[in-house]
Parts: structure tokens; C-alpha cells; sequence
């Protein structure tokens, strides 16, 4: 079985629970609304804004359904962190964990894509991302 199968299994579960409200009192909520679980914080450095880093990273609507991954592709994505490469919720999940740190990111629409959406995301989709930083 793929890593990305494994993943795919992971997150789908996660969101199946996510919706059924079995997460809740588990997740931290920032300022912005971002909601984290955090899997691992990392024992790297701390992701600092500006800096290069690469995650791997798998998002889902609510509902489950995939719309992308690095997983599959077998790359991490490369972006600098907390300049605007990515949407808000992502960059500021992030910046909240150490190199190595692994985490479920649970994106309101403001922070993700908005009333526009984004390809196969419908407008104004909450989006679930596990994310783990290199």
C-alpha cells in the first residue's frame, strides 16, 4: 500500500469525525478561526516567516472528497512561509509547528479560498489539510 493510500485512509477518517463533532475539545482554535490538531509538533526549529520550507500536504472538503495532494506526486511542496504563497490558513498553520511537526489543519472559507473557490473547491468551503513539514 502507497504512503498516499495510507494518508488518504488517515484523513478521510479524520474528516468523517471532524464532521460528526467527535474532535471536539480536541482541536486548538487560533485568533483567525484556523482550528489545528497537531499530530507532532516537530523537534526541528520553528518555522519562521519569509523562511523556504517544504511540506507534504493533503486537503479534503468536510465531506471528504480530495481535491489535492503532494502525497501522490511523491514532492513536497516548496514555498516560503507567511508571505502569502499559500492560503492564509495553511501559512498560518505552518508557522505554528517545528521542522518535522505533523498536523491536521481545519481551514474556514475566509482563511482558504473563499467566496471564489478554487477548481474543484466549491465557493466558500471549509478545507481540511494534513500537513507535515520537512
Amino acid at each position: 500500500k502507497t504512503r498516499a493510500a495510507g494518508v488518504a485512509t488517515m484523513v478521510t477518517a479524520m474528516a468523517a469525525d471532524y464532521k460528526a463533532g467527535k474532535l471536539n475539545g480536541k482541536l486548538t482554535t487560533t485568533a483567525s478561526g484556523l482550528k489545528m490538531l497537531v499530530v507532532e509538533q516537530g523537534t526541528g526549529e520553528k518555522v519562521k516567516q519569509g523562511e523556504q520550507i517544504k511540506t507534504h500536504y493533503y486537503g479534503v472538503l468536510t465531506n471528504g472528497k480530495h481535491f489535492d495532494d503532494s502525497f501522490s506526486r511523491g514532492q513536497a511542496l516548496p514555498f516560503a512561509a507567511g508571505v502569502g504563497q499559500m492560503i492564509k490558513g495553511f501559512d498560518e498553520g505552518a508557522q505554528l509547528l517545528n521542522h518535522g511537526g505533523k498536523a491536521y489543519l481545519f481551514i474556514p472559507a475566509p482563511l482558504g479560498y473563499g467566496e471564489q473557490g478554487q477548481g474543484s473547491i466549491p465557493p466558500n468551503s471549509e478545507l481540511i489539510f494534513y500537513i507535515e513539514l520537512l
